[in-house]
């Protein structure tokens, strides 16, 4: 998961000038999405003191891309989803990307839909009646029940993947059995020989189960090869393939809870020895027990900004260094046990063991001003959560 935390501060005064500032505070949950953002505010204006973060999820996609046109496509190329010969990847879109490496043994971790809701497929007319096409995931290419502790015949193993399988069904609605070679119904479509369109269009697709430990962190799907059967029994299975178009899965134990803050430094701020502290807290949400216990213990925060912003023994963040930016100003972060966040080396989520509440981490924001002169500040910081 990345956070992006943008901090901007603006701070201009001459000499004998003094700061005041206020705090507002706001918190808000995202329902649309299991993993959420943070959003902290501290400005510093002429008067004010403040400071402004802001993150964003960002998750990389794969789609996949049409192969060159075959060129007069006939038997196992005659169809195809761009024209005939033209692409053979089915392309399908996982509904959930963010799964519980908690769930149940045995239960869906979440479904599979035909991108668009459909497979469109344009056919050359060959004329030859054994061009009738089956297409669909068989035993041809590989496909086979997932390993033990799993004992349902209909769950199927992923190749490079542990802990999950998947759950393919037929175009009557029926699971498919995963070593199964029958091409009578276990297929997503058959397409007559003399059919130049046909549509595959049915829902669910697939199912993706739990069927062991599954690790926490990022999971990406491979390509899955599919068999193609003509009506004289000749098989493939080098033609068509089941791609994910969003193939990367999250499994995270924990979410993190949004919310927008401005955090105020009080009154009569000026330059001087006085360090400015204020605390903020992120609070981690949708787990408890040794869910959240498992969470903490598999994640840190790691820190990046501009270049030159961090000091090179990870306790200061530096401001900006155009004309107009306050020379001096830094901010350093201190968790709740009083420790510097070492901005190089990260911090380990488990390290707050005095926290009284378990899905709460306490953090301080430290204005230094002993050498600063006038001018801006305006600095930047990303928070990224990573897993150990």
């Amino acid at each position: 998961m990345l956070l992006s935390f943008q901090l901007t501060s603006k701070l201009k005064w001459e000499q004998g000038d003094v700061m005041k500032g206020k705090i507002n505070l706001k918190t808000s949950n995202s329902s649309s999405k299991k993993i959420n953002n943070l959003l902290l505010v501290l400005q510093v204006i002429s008067v004010l003191a403040s400071l402004f973060l802001v993150s964003s999820l960002t998750i990389t996609t794969f789609k996949a891309h049409a192969v060159p046109s075959v060129p007069n496509p006939a038997g196992h190329t005659r169809c195809g989803v761009l024209g005939p010969g033209a692409d053979f990847d089915l392309r399908a879109v996982i509904q959930n990307s963010n799964i519980d490496p908690m769930a149940t043994p045995g239960s869906v971790l979440t479904t599979i839909e035909m991108e668009g809701g459909a497979w469109n497929f344009d056919c050359a007319d060959t004329g030859d009646t054994n061009d009738g096409l089956f297409i669909g995931p068989h035993a041809f290419a590989g496909w086979q029940p997932a390993p033990f502790p799993n004992f349902d015949a209909s769950v199927c193993a992923i190749p490079g993947i542990s802990g999950i399988g998947i759950r393919v069904y037929r175009r009557d609605g029926q699971p498919k059995i995963c070593d199964t070679t029958s091409f009578n119904f276990n297929n997503f479509i058959n397409i007559n020989y003399r059919d130049t369109s046909a549509t595959a269009s049915y829902s669910p697709l697939a199912e993706l189960v739990r069927i062991g430990d599954i690790a926490v962190g990022s999971h990406t799907l491979p390509n899955m090869q599919l068999s193609t059967m003509l009506n004289d029994s000749d098989l493939r299975y080098d033609i068509f393939s089941l791609v994910f178009t969003n193939p990367i899965l999250e499994a995270h134990l924990c979410t993190m809870a949004q919310f927008n803050k401005t955090i105020d430094f009080g009154s009569a701020i000026a330059r001087g020895n006085e360090v400015i502290s204020k605390p903020f807290d992120v609070w981690l949400t949708d787990c408890s027990g040794a869910a959240l216990t498992e969470y903490k213990n598999s994640a840190v925060l790691s820190f990046a900004s501009s270049p030159g912003r961090i000091s090179l023994d990870g306790t200061r963040l530096y401001n900006c260094d155009d004309d107009d930016c306050a020379d001096g100003a830094y901010i350093t972060f201190t968790d709740i046990e009083g420790d510097a966040v070492d901005l190089k080396d990260g911090y380990r989520l488990n390290a707050q063991t005095t926290n009284s509440i378990p899905n709460q981490l306490s953090f301080s924001s430290n204005l230094h001003t002993e050498n600063t002169t006038g001018g801006k500040i305006d600095t930047s910081l990303t928070l990224v959560i990573s897993y150990l």
